[in-house]
């Protein structure tokens, strides 16, 4: 249902709005809003509810800057209203579930437009990149469980290896099956390539794969540095989300990310981003505010999204409140090759502890370092630090084995 004979019709349409003008795209933009924000409006209960005790009439949005009109739609809001947020009937779509490390998952709603408009999208940004589908294709991102060590999809030449099994008695059969399917790309979540590239690198293995695709989770300098250089290739990575409401794509240059033309209306803010879903009419999601942090590029418009922080809650906060993001800390492990893994976690202000798995040659002098290098990062005084050495096990993944370098376990009002 998601092969490329069913999407063929939206991928032709996807591929108008990248040779668009500035000017039509915003044109078409503007219809587009206007038609999902009027459905909304007169099918939606608790849109007409939530507007009509704003007093906004539906005639008070015609143009595609009254959308600063509009209240701002939280995860709250969301978890209490979500049947009521629906357009059309239930038992025509689909459900879905956010998925994090922590706090609670998020029910949502989509159509299978929407979800044809997503793999469209993802087709048309990986052409781009020089992978067509079909080609052989890797893919680590959590599809296969604990029992099940890999599968090859014919269908789509994907060859699926399980992302809870990278260790050193499967390495070498991943190794193989990678080495025989031949692939020109390899997808999943950064955590996972890093898992494998670690193991490749103790055994002395390379890979030889024109292209990686990263996603759903913050792709960290270290990371790409170890997956590029073990498995020769070239990493783009991709941003987006369960609720459909934003979609950001590396260029091809490496020198930031853009917005997916046509795919959402975006409002970038201090503390996250602000999104309103093109693609999903029957689960609008109008000015919804998600908390992930964007460090906006200043050359322009297009391209104006430098790099992707990651969540707000994914930030230390030190005794005086000053925030720090991964993007930040990476820094710190720069010259100390001998640490393989690290996890920030943090329950109470300014207390954090610093869990790393080492590897056979971590001395003492690098215990001294790290530390050094995290006390000059985050100020000596504004926070109490704890370094653990542990094991990979003991690290903190999701239920769908995604990977946060920084775990802000606090009280929302202080996260």
């Amino acid at each position: 249902l998601r092969s490329k004979f069913v999407i063929r019709r939206y991928i032709k349409e996807i591929d108008e709005y990248y040779h668009l003008t500035p000017e039509d795209l915003y044109k078409r933009n503007e219809q587009r809003f206007l038609e999902i924000f009027q459905r909304a409006y007169d099918e939606s209960t608790f849109y007409q509810k939530l507007y009509q005790n704003m007093g906004i009439k539906r005639e008070d949005i015609r143009r595609l800057a009254d959308i600063k009109k509009l209240p701002i739609l939280t995860k709250d809001m969301i978890r209490a209203h979500g049947e009521e947020i629906l357009t059309t009937s239930k038992w025509k779509l689909l459900n879905n579930h956010t998925s994090g490390t922590t706090g609670t998952p998020l029910k949502v709603y989509e159509d299978w437009s929407s979800i044809w408009r997503e793999q469209a999208y993802i087709y048309c940004y990986r052409k781009r990149c020089g992978y067509i589908y079909g080609q052989p294709l890797v893919s680590l991102r959590g599809n296969l469980d604990k029992k099940d060590l890999f599968m090859k999809v014919h269908v789509s030449n994907t060859l699926y290896l399980s992302s809870y099994n990278i260790n050193d008695k499967t390495v070498h059969i991943y190794y193989e099956q990678i080495q025989k399917h031949c692939p020109v790309a390899i997808e999943g979540y950064p955590s996972s390539l890093y898992a494998l590239a670690l193991l490749l690198r103790d055994n002395n293995m390379y890979l030889n794969i024109p292209l990686a695709f990263t996603s759903s989770e913050t792709l960290l300098d270290y990371q790409r540095s170890l997956i590029e250089n073990q498995m020769n290739t070239n990493i783009y990575d991709f941003y987006g989300n369960t609720e459909r409401t934003i979609q950001l794509c590396e260029n091809i240059n490496h020198n930031g990310y853009y917005e997916s033309p046509g795919y959402s209306i975006n409002e970038f803010v201090e503390d996250g981003e602000i999104t309103t879903s093109l693609i999903n009419e029957s689960f609008p999601l109008i000015r919804y505010k998600g908390n992930d942090v964007m460090e906006l590029s200043e050359e322009g418009k297009t391209h104006r999204v430098k790099r992707i922080q990651g969540r707000k809650s994914s930030c230390l906060i030190g005794k005086d409140g000053s925030r720090y993001s991964s993007a930040l800390l990476t820094r710190v492990f720069k010259d100390i090759v001998t640490i393989d893994e690290a996890q920030f976690v943090q329950k109470k202000l300014g207390i954090v502890d610093l869990n790393v798995v080492v590897g056979d040659k971590f001395s003492d002098s690098d215990m001294q370092s790290l530390r050094d290098a995290v006390e000059f990062q985050l100020g000596a005084r504004n926070f109490d630090l704890k370094i653990r050495k542990v094991s990979k096990d003991d690290l903190i993944y999701s239920k769908s084995g995604k990977f946060n370098y920084i775990l802000n376990l606090m009280p929302e009002t202080w996260g």
